[in-house]
């Protein structure tokens, strides 16, 4: 009989213990694991640098708050900027236009079945407004532009939109299909608000980005303003603006005036025209795209130097924010793992030690049918290193599991993923490492074993 046909054996004779004893270890291990991915990928997710913009430009703020909400979809916006800071940045003469060289205008507010809908250019999808192919597309991420599925870009001027793949496969919305907009609302809730004076006509499906993008509806500028409730809040904002006081602006009369003149027209060919004229349009935010490192920094500078608008540099914004939050609570974790695992050794040691006692006379016979004190001290390491191996790689797929399980928790709340299948060189390291403190572990009844008196534990027998 071989060494490791020894191990095994004497691991079926106390399989109760080498089990409880490999569970520890299973949960060491798989607690380490499941933060490393949440980690090393919350890094790539949360502290990225490959945005395909360099800046993004919204509402004084927090700008925490402005990316999450612009970036991630989450989070309340920070409020709105008037349209015409982004007419400054379009034109070889707008005052802007020398540190842009692509500018994103967006608009949010609205929801269909809890998925935001995001009002936005054309630009978004790499086409300019007139409907040809632009020669550098906008990038949600660094070379990764988005792609349809199926289907074309919306018009600029018609009731059309873009899904996500995400919207289609939960919504069950397919080409052709029509939606109307709820302002706010979450998934799942009742929703007396919803806008049904205009519906949108679903005209492509995007590819899916593994972003939350994949969780939005994408609907052009323009019919944002159609609706009219967001008509009456711009009617609104103007006059509070010019001086009115809120109880001016909501008096009857004012609604009676504004009930006469609709939000938008139709021309024959089938495009709108919004009512409200362009001084009185809002924007959530602007991506910007920098002619140069240097171009946005200026542009930075005027901006949150003004009185307007704030911008801010996505990537800066969550590094900090990983720094700050994420990786001290990684490292508290990964020390909390690694206690759990010294732990899972000194079961070992414990466990084994303990069977010990119980095995004098059998150790006694093996010494006398010719087992050296070097062979009965590899078998109890060995039986220790195996207990460990087999603790630590069922702790490995245990912990990718539950990295799966958070990577599904993410792409619900934030449409971002994980790539939990991954596995790292530093996983495979720290599954040695395991495996050699457990064989240490096993040293301390390995030479209570080693030392074991033959003749004596004979007789006693």
């Amino acid at each position: 009989m071989n060494l490791l046909q020894l191990v095994f054996k004497q691991m079926r004779q106390r399989a109760l213990s080498s089990w409880l004893t490999m569970l520890s270890v299973l949960l060491g291990v798989a607690l380490w694991v499941a933060i490393s991915i949440v980690y090393r990928e919350g890094d790539k997710l949360f502290g990225q640098r490959d945005y395909g913009y360099d800046l993004i430009v919204g509402a004084k703020g927090s700008p925490m708050q402005l990316v999450m909400n612009s970036v991630y979809n989450i989070d309340k916006s920070p409020g709105n900027i008037p349209y015409d800071l982004y007419e400054k940045m379009l034109g070889r003469d707008a005052p802007l236009n020398q540190y842009v060289k692509l500018a994103v205008p967006f608009a949010l507010g609205d929801t269909f079945k809890g998925h935001r809908i995001i009002a936005t250019s054309t630009k978004m999808f790499g086409m300019t407004e007139d409907g040809r192919p632009m020669t550098e597309p906008f990038k949600y991420r660094y070379k990764q532009a988005f792609e349809l599925q199926s289907g074309r870009v919306f018009h600029p001027q018609k009731f059309e939109a873009v899904i996500g793949a995400e919207v289609a496969r939960k919504t069950n919305l397919k080409m052709g299909d029509h939606f109307h907009a709820t302002h706010g609302g979450s998934e799942g809730t009742a929703h007396p608000d919803e806008h049904e004076d205009v519906a949108w006509e679903v005209v492509g499906i995007l590819a899916p980005t593994h972003t939350a993008a994949d969780k939005a509806l994408y609907i052009p500028l323009v019919t944002f303003y159609c609706i009219e409730a967001h008509e009456q809040a711009l009617e609104m904002m103007a006059r509070v603006k010019e001086g009115q006081s809120a109880a001016q602006v909501a008096s009857p009369q004012h609604d009676h005036d504004h009930d006469n003149e609709p939000a938008f027209k139709t021309n024959p060919d089938g495009t709108i025209e919004v009512t409200a004229p362009k001084s009185e349009w809002k924007l959530s935010g602007i991506y910007v795209v920098g002619r140069s490192f240097a171009g946005g920094q200026q542009l930075s500078f005027e901006l949150n130097n003004g009185q307007i608008a704030q911008a801010v540099v996505p990537a800066d914004i969550m590094r900090q924010f990983f720094d700050a939050f994420l990786a001290p609570f990684g490292d508290i974790l990964q020390i909390v793992s690694l206690l759990v695992l010294v732990v899972a050794s000194v079961s070992i040691l414990v466990s084994i030690y303990n069977s010990i006692s119980a095995r004098l006379r059998e150790i006694a016979i093996l010494r006398a049918l010719g087992a050296t004190k070097a062979r009965i001290l590899s078998m109890i390491c060995t039986e220790a290193a195996v207990i460990g191996l087999l603790g630590a790689l069922l702790g490995l797929i245990l912990g990718h599991g539950i990295g799966a399980a958070g990577s599904v928790y993410l792409q619900r709340v934030m449409g971002e993923s994980l790539n939990w299948m991954t596995v790292s060189p530093v996983e495979w390291i720290y599954v040695g490492c395991v495996v050699i403190l457990a064989a240490l572990a096993g040293l301390v009844p390995a030479m209570k074993a080693y030392s074991t008196p033959v003749a004596t534990n004979l007789v006693a027998g």
